[in-house]
Protein backbone atom coordinates (compact mmCIF):
# COMPACT_ATOMS: atom_id res chain seq x y z
CA UNK A 1 0.00 0.00 0.00
CA UNK A 2 2.57 2.62 0.86
CA UNK A 3 4.61 1.54 -2.65
CA UNK A 4 1.14 2.49 -4.20
CA UNK A 5 1.03 5.77 -2.01
CA UNK A 6 4.74 6.86 -2.90
CA UNK A 7 3.61 6.09 -6.79
CA UNK A 8 0.57 7.69 -7.03
CA UNK A 9 2.45 11.33 -5.15
CA UNK A 10 4.96 10.55 -7.56
CA UNK A 11 2.78 10.51 -10.67
CA UNK A 12 0.73 13.40 -9.05
CA UNK A 13 3.55 16.06 -8.59
CA UNK A 14 5.17 15.21 -12.02
CA UNK A 15 4.59 18.89 -13.44
CA UNK A 16 3.21 21.78 -11.70
CA UNK A 17 2.87 25.60 -11.65
CA UNK A 18 3.02 26.47 -15.45
CA UNK A 19 1.36 26.43 -18.60
CA UNK A 20 3.95 24.27 -20.36
CA UNK A 21 3.62 21.72 -17.40
CA UNK A 22 -0.39 22.02 -17.79
CA UNK A 23 -0.26 21.10 -21.59
CA UNK A 24 2.52 18.05 -20.69
CA UNK A 25 -0.20 17.04 -18.03
CA UNK A 26 -3.35 17.24 -20.32
CA UNK A 27 -1.46 15.12 -22.92
CA UNK A 28 -0.05 12.43 -20.95
CA UNK A 29 -3.72 12.18 -18.96
CA UNK A 30 -4.94 11.82 -22.95
CA UNK A 31 -2.05 9.58 -24.04
CA UNK A 32 -2.70 7.16 -21.49
CA UNK A 33 -6.48 7.08 -21.73
CA UNK A 34 -5.47 6.80 -26.00
CA UNK A 35 -3.22 4.39 -25.07
CA UNK A 36 -4.22 2.20 -23.34
CA UNK A 37 -7.15 1.61 -25.40
CA UNK A 38 -3.92 0.98 -28.28
CA UNK A 39 -2.72 -1.87 -25.90
CA UNK A 40 -6.18 -3.49 -25.62
CA UNK A 41 -6.32 -3.33 -29.48
CA UNK A 42 -3.01 -4.66 -29.70
CA UNK A 43 -3.60 -7.75 -27.33
CA UNK A 44 -6.70 -8.55 -29.19
CA UNK A 45 -5.06 -8.51 -32.69
CA UNK A 46 -1.77 -10.77 -31.82
CA UNK A 47 -4.03 -14.09 -30.96
CA UNK A 48 -6.28 -12.97 -33.36
CA UNK A 49 -3.70 -13.08 -36.20
CA UNK A 50 -1.92 -15.73 -34.66
CA UNK A 51 -4.89 -17.50 -35.00
CA UNK A 52 -6.15 -16.64 -38.87
CA UNK A 53 -2.62 -17.51 -39.85
CA UNK A 54 -0.21 -19.76 -38.32
CA UNK A 55 3.03 -19.56 -36.09
CA UNK A 56 5.14 -19.87 -39.64
CA UNK A 57 2.91 -17.27 -41.47
CA UNK A 58 3.06 -15.19 -38.36
CA UNK A 59 6.18 -14.86 -38.55
CA UNK A 60 6.66 -14.21 -42.00
CA UNK A 61 3.79 -11.32 -41.69
CA UNK A 62 5.89 -9.76 -39.22
CA UNK A 63 9.10 -9.89 -40.87
CA UNK A 64 7.69 -9.11 -44.18
CA UNK A 65 5.78 -5.90 -42.58
CA UNK A 66 9.03 -4.73 -41.19
CA UNK A 67 10.57 -4.40 -43.82
CA UNK A 68 8.40 -1.22 -45.34
CA UNK A 69 8.96 0.64 -42.14
CA UNK A 70 12.90 0.47 -43.91
CA UNK A 71 10.95 3.24 -46.35
CA UNK A 72 9.89 5.94 -43.48
CA UNK A 73 13.47 6.57 -43.40
CA UNK A 74 13.87 8.04 -46.77
CA UNK A 75 12.10 11.22 -45.49
CA UNK A 76 15.70 11.70 -44.61
CA UNK A 77 14.46 12.80 -41.33
CA UNK A 78 12.19 16.15 -42.53
CA UNK A 79 9.13 15.38 -40.42
CA UNK A 80 11.13 15.45 -37.48
CA UNK A 81 12.98 18.60 -38.60
CA UNK A 82 9.49 20.31 -39.14
CA UNK A 83 8.65 19.22 -35.10
CA UNK A 84 11.54 21.51 -34.07
CA UNK A 85 11.42 24.18 -36.84
CA UNK A 86 7.38 24.47 -36.09
CA UNK A 87 8.09 24.35 -32.56
CA UNK A 88 10.51 27.32 -32.37
CA UNK A 89 8.18 29.29 -34.55
CA UNK A 90 5.06 28.78 -32.68
CA UNK A 91 7.18 29.64 -29.24
CA UNK A 92 8.31 32.78 -31.46
CA UNK A 93 4.67 33.52 -32.63
CA UNK A 94 5.64 33.58 -36.36
CA UNK A 95 2.78 31.67 -37.35
CA UNK A 96 3.52 32.83 -41.42
CA UNK A 97 6.76 30.79 -40.96
CA UNK A 98 4.89 27.91 -39.47
CA UNK A 99 2.61 27.42 -42.55
CA UNK A 100 5.33 27.65 -44.76
CA UNK A 101 7.44 24.81 -42.69
CA UNK A 102 4.15 23.12 -42.95
CA UNK A 103 3.52 23.61 -46.64
CA UNK A 104 6.85 22.63 -47.62
CA UNK A 105 7.49 19.62 -45.95
CA UNK A 106 4.33 18.09 -47.57
CA UNK A 107 5.66 19.18 -50.74
CA UNK A 108 8.96 17.55 -50.25
CA UNK A 109 7.20 14.25 -49.02
CA UNK A 110 5.13 13.89 -52.50
CA UNK A 111 8.59 14.61 -54.45
CA UNK A 112 10.20 11.91 -52.53
CA UNK A 113 7.70 9.15 -51.98
CA UNK A 114 5.22 8.99 -55.02
CA UNK A 115 9.06 8.74 -57.30
CA UNK A 116 9.82 5.98 -54.58
CA UNK A 117 6.28 4.00 -54.82
CA UNK A 118 6.60 3.79 -58.32
CA UNK A 119 10.52 2.42 -58.24
CA UNK A 120 9.66 0.31 -55.93
CA UNK A 121 6.19 -1.39 -57.49
CA UNK A 122 8.35 -2.34 -60.23
CA UNK A 123 11.28 -3.63 -58.01
CA UNK A 124 9.53 -5.85 -55.85
CA UNK A 125 8.35 -8.83 -58.26
CA UNK A 126 12.01 -8.89 -59.15
CA UNK A 127 13.19 -9.76 -55.87
CA UNK A 128 13.45 -13.57 -54.42
CA UNK A 129 11.69 -13.19 -51.81
CA UNK A 130 11.75 -16.89 -50.10
CA UNK A 131 15.84 -16.49 -50.02
CA UNK A 132 16.40 -13.42 -48.69
CA UNK A 133 13.92 -14.62 -45.72
CA UNK A 134 14.83 -17.98 -45.56
CA UNK A 135 10.92 -19.36 -45.96
CA UNK A 136 9.70 -21.72 -48.30
CA UNK A 137 10.16 -20.90 -52.13
CA UNK A 138 5.80 -21.65 -52.03
CA UNK A 139 5.23 -18.48 -50.18
CA UNK A 140 6.93 -16.18 -52.79
CA UNK A 141 4.61 -15.36 -55.22
CA UNK A 142 2.19 -13.87 -51.90
CA UNK A 143 4.88 -12.42 -50.47
CA UNK A 144 5.69 -10.28 -53.59
CA UNK A 145 1.61 -9.35 -53.86
CA UNK A 146 1.70 -8.66 -50.11
CA UNK A 147 4.87 -6.12 -50.45
CA UNK A 148 3.23 -4.39 -53.47
CA UNK A 149 0.17 -3.63 -51.39
CA UNK A 150 2.47 -2.58 -48.63
CA UNK A 151 4.39 -0.33 -50.82
CA UNK A 152 1.48 1.61 -51.65
CA UNK A 153 -0.35 1.73 -48.20
CA UNK A 154 2.99 3.22 -46.74
CA UNK A 155 3.83 5.75 -49.40
CA UNK A 156 0.73 7.42 -48.73
CA UNK A 157 1.01 6.46 -45.25
CA UNK A 158 4.33 8.54 -44.90
CA UNK A 159 2.72 12.14 -46.77
CA UNK A 160 -0.43 11.76 -44.22
CA UNK A 161 1.26 11.38 -41.09
CA UNK A 162 2.90 15.14 -41.65
CA UNK A 163 -0.36 15.63 -39.65
CA UNK A 164 0.61 13.50 -36.82
CA UNK A 165 4.23 16.12 -36.67
CA UNK A 166 2.27 19.12 -36.99
CA UNK A 167 0.16 18.43 -33.83
CA UNK A 168 3.24 17.72 -31.89
CA UNK A 169 4.78 20.81 -32.65
CA UNK A 170 1.12 22.11 -30.85
CA UNK A 171 1.65 19.80 -28.00
CA UNK A 172 -0.93 18.06 -28.99
CA UNK A 173 0.90 14.95 -28.29
CA UNK A 174 -2.41 13.08 -27.17
CA UNK A 175 -4.49 13.74 -30.28
CA UNK A 176 -1.94 12.63 -32.93
CA UNK A 177 -2.32 9.45 -31.32
CA UNK A 178 -5.54 8.73 -32.21
CA UNK A 179 -5.77 8.05 -35.61
CA UNK A 180 -3.47 4.63 -35.47
CA UNK A 181 -5.96 3.64 -32.83
CA UNK A 182 -9.03 4.16 -34.58
CA UNK A 183 -7.57 2.19 -37.35
CA UNK A 184 -6.33 -0.56 -35.47
CA UNK A 185 -9.86 -0.85 -34.00
CA UNK A 186 -11.08 -1.02 -36.99
CA UNK A 187 -8.95 -3.85 -38.35
CA UNK A 188 -9.59 -6.08 -35.66
CA UNK A 189 -13.17 -5.63 -36.40
CA UNK A 190 -12.36 -6.68 -40.03
CA UNK A 191 -10.13 -9.20 -39.44
CA UNK A 192 -12.60 -10.77 -37.08
CA UNK A 193 -15.00 -11.01 -40.08
CA UNK A 194 -12.23 -12.40 -41.97
CA UNK A 195 -11.63 -15.50 -39.32
CA UNK A 196 -14.98 -16.27 -40.10
CA UNK A 197 -16.07 -16.04 -43.54
CA UNK A 198 -12.32 -16.65 -45.71
CA UNK A 199 -9.25 -18.94 -45.89
CA UNK A 200 -5.93 -17.72 -43.91
CA UNK A 201 -4.42 -14.95 -46.44
CA UNK A 202 -1.58 -12.80 -45.96
CA UNK A 203 -2.93 -10.81 -48.65
CA UNK A 204 -5.88 -10.26 -46.98
CA UNK A 205 -4.16 -9.24 -43.69
CA UNK A 206 -2.02 -6.59 -45.39
CA UNK A 207 -5.40 -4.71 -47.51
CA UNK A 208 -6.64 -4.61 -43.44
CA UNK A 209 -3.63 -4.01 -41.77
CA UNK A 210 -2.57 -0.77 -44.03
CA UNK A 211 -5.24 0.95 -45.36
CA UNK A 212 -7.94 1.29 -42.79
CA UNK A 213 -5.05 3.32 -40.88
CA UNK A 214 -4.58 5.41 -44.14
CA UNK A 215 -8.41 5.72 -44.50
CA UNK A 216 -8.86 7.28 -41.38
CA UNK A 217 -5.82 9.38 -41.09
CA UNK A 218 -6.97 11.14 -44.51
CA UNK A 219 -10.23 12.19 -43.35
CA UNK A 220 -8.95 13.66 -39.77
CA UNK A 221 -6.58 15.55 -42.06
CA UNK A 222 -8.75 17.32 -44.30
CA UNK A 223 -11.00 18.44 -41.22
CA UNK A 224 -8.76 19.51 -38.83
CA UNK A 225 -6.84 21.57 -41.37
CA UNK A 226 -10.17 23.70 -42.17
CA UNK A 227 -10.61 24.14 -38.51
CA UNK A 228 -8.31 23.63 -35.28
CA UNK A 229 -5.14 23.82 -37.50
CA UNK A 230 -6.42 26.35 -40.40
CA UNK A 231 -3.61 28.56 -39.16
CA UNK A 232 -0.86 26.20 -40.65
CA UNK A 233 -2.90 24.41 -43.22
CA UNK A 234 -0.48 23.36 -46.31
CA UNK A 235 -0.86 25.76 -48.99
CA UNK A 236 1.20 25.57 -52.78
CA UNK A 237 1.62 29.28 -53.04
CA UNK A 238 3.33 28.54 -49.34
CA UNK A 239 5.96 26.15 -50.55
CA UNK A 240 8.94 27.48 -50.01
CA UNK A 241 12.03 25.17 -51.00
CA UNK A 242 14.50 27.87 -49.62
CA UNK A 243 12.97 26.60 -46.16
CA UNK A 244 14.68 22.90 -47.45
CA UNK A 245 18.09 23.67 -45.89
CA UNK A 246 17.00 24.72 -42.71
CA UNK A 247 14.75 21.72 -42.52
CA UNK A 248 17.49 19.50 -43.89
CA UNK A 249 20.34 21.09 -41.64
CA UNK A 250 18.40 19.55 -38.81
CA UNK A 251 16.59 16.45 -40.67
CA UNK A 252 19.48 15.55 -42.04
CA UNK A 253 21.12 14.13 -38.81
CA UNK A 254 18.03 12.53 -37.53
CA UNK A 255 18.47 10.64 -40.80
CA UNK A 256 21.48 9.07 -39.78
CA UNK A 257 19.54 8.00 -36.30
CA UNK A 258 16.92 6.97 -38.37
CA UNK A 259 19.00 4.85 -40.14
CA UNK A 260 20.57 3.54 -37.07
CA UNK A 261 17.05 2.66 -35.79
CA UNK A 262 16.47 0.94 -38.72
CA UNK A 263 18.89 -1.77 -38.77
CA UNK A 264 18.90 -1.64 -34.98
CA UNK A 265 14.89 -2.67 -34.81
CA UNK A 266 13.33 -3.24 -38.19
CA UNK A 267 16.36 -5.73 -39.41
CA UNK A 268 15.73 -7.37 -36.44
CA UNK A 269 13.05 -10.10 -37.62
CA UNK A 270 15.16 -10.75 -40.84
CA UNK A 271 18.22 -11.72 -38.38
CA UNK A 272 16.44 -13.83 -36.14
CA UNK A 273 14.70 -15.38 -39.01
CA UNK A 274 18.12 -16.06 -40.73
CA UNK A 275 19.91 -16.88 -37.67
CA UNK A 276 16.98 -19.29 -36.10
CA UNK A 277 13.66 -19.40 -38.12
CA UNK A 278 10.05 -17.48 -38.24
CA UNK A 279 8.84 -19.37 -35.11
CA UNK A 280 11.40 -17.41 -33.56
CA UNK A 281 10.50 -14.11 -34.86
CA UNK A 282 7.07 -14.37 -33.26
CA UNK A 283 8.69 -15.74 -29.93
CA UNK A 284 10.99 -12.17 -29.99
CA UNK A 285 7.66 -10.09 -30.86
CA UNK A 286 5.08 -11.61 -28.74
CA UNK A 287 7.66 -10.63 -25.69
CA UNK A 288 8.41 -7.59 -27.21
CA UNK A 289 4.90 -6.20 -27.53
CA UNK A 290 3.75 -7.98 -23.92
CA UNK A 291 6.90 -6.50 -21.97
CA UNK A 292 7.22 -3.35 -24.47
CA UNK A 293 4.26 -2.79 -22.76
CA UNK A 294 5.80 -0.88 -19.96
CA UNK A 295 8.21 0.72 -21.88
CA UNK A 296 5.05 1.90 -24.29
CA UNK A 297 3.67 3.72 -20.96
CA UNK A 298 6.56 5.08 -19.99
CA UNK A 299 7.16 6.95 -23.63
CA UNK A 300 3.58 8.11 -23.37
CA UNK A 301 4.60 10.27 -20.34
CA UNK A 302 8.11 11.59 -21.66
CA UNK A 303 6.39 11.83 -25.34
CA UNK A 304 5.04 15.54 -25.06
CA UNK A 305 8.61 16.76 -23.00
CA UNK A 306 10.09 16.97 -26.75
CA UNK A 307 8.15 20.29 -28.07
CA UNK A 308 8.21 21.40 -24.71
CA UNK A 309 11.74 20.97 -23.97
CA UNK A 310 11.61 22.72 -27.53
CA UNK A 311 10.31 25.61 -26.23
CA UNK A 312 11.59 25.70 -22.81
CA UNK A 313 15.47 25.45 -24.33
CA UNK A 314 14.55 28.45 -26.87
CA UNK A 315 13.25 30.63 -23.66
CA UNK A 316 16.39 29.71 -21.78
CA UNK A 317 14.05 28.22 -18.74
CA UNK A 318 17.01 25.80 -17.59
CA UNK A 319 15.00 25.61 -13.82
CA UNK A 320 11.99 24.00 -15.96
CA UNK A 321 14.27 21.68 -17.45
CA UNK A 322 16.38 20.29 -14.61
CA UNK A 323 13.00 20.02 -12.36
CA UNK A 324 11.70 17.92 -15.35
CA UNK A 325 14.57 15.64 -15.77
CA UNK A 326 14.97 14.76 -12.30
CA UNK A 327 11.24 13.54 -11.79
CA UNK A 328 11.45 11.51 -14.86
CA UNK A 329 14.36 9.92 -13.45
CA UNK A 330 12.20 9.39 -10.25
CA UNK A 331 9.20 7.65 -12.57
CA UNK A 332 11.71 5.51 -14.45
CA UNK A 333 12.53 3.24 -11.11
CA UNK A 334 8.85 2.71 -11.20
CA UNK A 335 9.12 1.75 -14.71
CA UNK A 336 11.75 -0.65 -14.03
CA UNK A 337 10.11 -2.53 -11.32
CA UNK A 338 7.21 -3.24 -13.48
CA UNK A 339 9.13 -4.57 -16.29
CA UNK A 340 10.93 -6.89 -13.63
CA UNK A 341 7.41 -7.63 -12.26
CA UNK A 342 6.19 -8.33 -16.12
CA UNK A 343 8.74 -10.88 -17.39
CA UNK A 344 8.30 -12.43 -13.31
CA UNK A 345 5.25 -13.85 -14.91
CA UNK A 346 5.36 -13.88 -18.83
CA UNK A 347 4.23 -18.09 -18.61
CA UNK A 348 1.38 -16.97 -17.01
CA UNK A 349 0.52 -13.80 -18.95
CA UNK A 350 1.32 -16.12 -22.46
CA UNK A 351 -1.12 -19.24 -20.88
CA UNK A 352 -4.06 -16.46 -20.75
CA UNK A 353 -3.06 -13.57 -23.74
CA UNK A 354 -2.10 -16.57 -26.46
CA UNK A 355 -3.18 -20.13 -25.13
CA UNK A 356 0.00 -20.88 -24.83
CA UNK A 357 3.23 -21.00 -22.92
CA UNK A 358 5.61 -23.23 -25.13
CA UNK A 359 5.11 -20.23 -28.24
CA UNK A 360 8.22 -17.64 -26.16
CA UNK A 361 10.77 -19.45 -24.15
CA UNK A 362 11.89 -17.38 -21.20
CA UNK A 363 14.76 -16.79 -21.37
CA UNK A 364 13.25 -14.84 -24.32
CA UNK A 365 11.42 -13.07 -21.67
CA UNK A 366 14.21 -12.30 -19.87
CA UNK A 367 16.63 -10.85 -22.79
CA UNK A 368 13.79 -9.17 -23.98
CA UNK A 369 13.00 -7.43 -20.43
CA UNK A 370 16.86 -6.88 -19.87
CA UNK A 371 16.85 -4.65 -23.01
CA UNK A 372 13.27 -2.97 -22.12
CA UNK A 373 15.25 -1.87 -18.90
CA UNK A 374 17.92 0.03 -21.18
CA UNK A 375 15.93 0.98 -23.82
CA UNK A 376 13.66 2.88 -21.81
CA UNK A 377 16.17 4.45 -19.88
CA UNK A 378 18.26 5.79 -23.35
CA UNK A 379 14.42 7.10 -24.59
CA UNK A 380 14.39 9.16 -22.01
CA UNK A 381 17.49 11.15 -22.82
CA UNK A 382 17.33 10.78 -26.67
CA UNK A 383 13.52 12.44 -25.97
CA UNK A 384 14.79 15.44 -24.40
CA UNK A 385 18.13 15.93 -26.49
CA UNK A 386 16.17 16.14 -29.60
CA UNK A 387 13.61 18.45 -28.34
CA UNK A 388 16.76 20.50 -27.58
CA UNK A 389 18.30 19.86 -31.31
CA UNK A 390 22.09 18.94 -30.02
CA UNK A 391 22.30 16.00 -31.61
CA UNK A 392 25.02 15.54 -33.62
CA UNK A 393 26.57 13.82 -30.83
CA UNK A 394 24.06 11.29 -30.93
CA UNK A 395 24.24 11.14 -35.11
CA UNK A 396 28.31 10.25 -34.25
CA UNK A 397 27.49 7.81 -31.50
CA UNK A 398 24.70 6.13 -33.18
CA UNK A 399 26.98 5.16 -36.21
CA UNK A 400 28.10 2.08 -33.62
CA UNK A 401 24.88 0.31 -34.07
CA UNK A 402 24.49 1.40 -37.70
CA UNK A 403 28.15 -0.84 -38.55
CA UNK A 404 28.24 -3.22 -35.78
CA UNK A 405 24.69 -4.51 -35.27
CA UNK A 406 24.13 -6.97 -38.60
CA UNK A 407 27.77 -8.50 -37.71
CA UNK A 408 27.35 -8.58 -34.02
CA UNK A 409 24.19 -10.38 -34.64
CA UNK A 410 25.11 -13.13 -36.91
CA UNK A 411 27.83 -14.26 -34.76
CA UNK A 412 25.71 -14.43 -31.66
CA UNK A 413 23.37 -16.05 -33.69
CA UNK A 414 25.67 -18.94 -34.39
CA UNK A 415 26.23 -20.00 -30.68
CA UNK A 416 22.86 -18.86 -29.02
CA UNK A 417 20.13 -18.02 -32.18
CA UNK A 418 17.55 -15.54 -31.67
CA UNK A 419 19.03 -14.60 -28.36
CA UNK A 420 22.03 -13.21 -29.34
CA UNK A 421 20.50 -10.75 -32.21
CA UNK A 422 18.42 -9.01 -28.81
CA UNK A 423 22.09 -9.09 -26.75
CA UNK A 424 23.60 -6.82 -29.49
CA UNK A 425 20.48 -4.88 -29.28
CA UNK A 426 21.37 -4.67 -25.59
CA UNK A 427 25.35 -4.22 -26.09
CA UNK A 428 25.05 -1.42 -28.35
CA UNK A 429 21.38 0.37 -26.29
CA UNK A 430 23.68 0.69 -22.79
CA UNK A 431 26.82 2.55 -25.00
CA UNK A 432 24.07 4.84 -26.59
CA UNK A 433 22.33 5.59 -22.98
CA UNK A 434 25.73 6.18 -21.39
CA UNK A 435 26.43 8.68 -23.90
CA UNK A 436 23.29 10.41 -23.88
CA UNK A 437 22.76 10.70 -19.76
CA UNK A 438 26.61 12.31 -19.36
CA UNK A 439 24.74 15.20 -22.84
CA UNK A 440 21.48 15.85 -21.10
CA UNK A 441 23.14 16.05 -17.89
CA UNK A 442 25.60 18.84 -19.34
CA UNK A 443 23.00 20.64 -21.80
CA UNK A 444 20.52 21.19 -18.48
CA UNK A 445 23.22 22.58 -16.12
CA UNK A 446 25.00 24.80 -18.95
CA UNK A 447 27.98 22.61 -18.76
CA UNK A 448 27.88 21.01 -22.30
CA UNK A 449 30.67 22.66 -25.05
CA UNK A 450 32.23 20.90 -28.35
CA UNK A 451 30.36 18.38 -29.34
CA UNK A 452 28.41 18.33 -26.58
CA UNK A 453 26.38 21.12 -27.18
CA UNK A 454 26.02 20.81 -31.20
Amino acid sequence: MELLLRFKKTTQNLFKGSQRGANIKKNIVGSLMIKGFSILTQLILVPLTLGYLNTDLYGIWLTVSSILLWLGFFDIGFTLGLRNKLSEALANGDILRGRKLVSTTYAIMLVIFVPLCLVLEFIVPLINWSTLLNVPIAYNATISQVMQVLVISFCLQMVLNVLSTVLTSFQKVALSGVFPVVGNFLSVIVIYILTKTTEPSMLNLALTVSYLPIIVLAVCSLYMFRHSLSSVSPRIKCVDFSLVKDLFSLGVKFFIIQIQMLVMYQATNILISNVSSPADVTAYNIAYRYIGTAMMLFTLVIGPLWPAFTEAYTKSDFGWMQNTYKKMARLYRWVALLIVAMVACSPVVYRLWIGRVDVVPFSMSVMVGVYMLSSSWDSLQVNLINGIGKIKLQSYVTLLGLFLHIPLSLFLGKYIGALGVVTSMLAINLTYATFFTIQINKIINKKATGIWNK
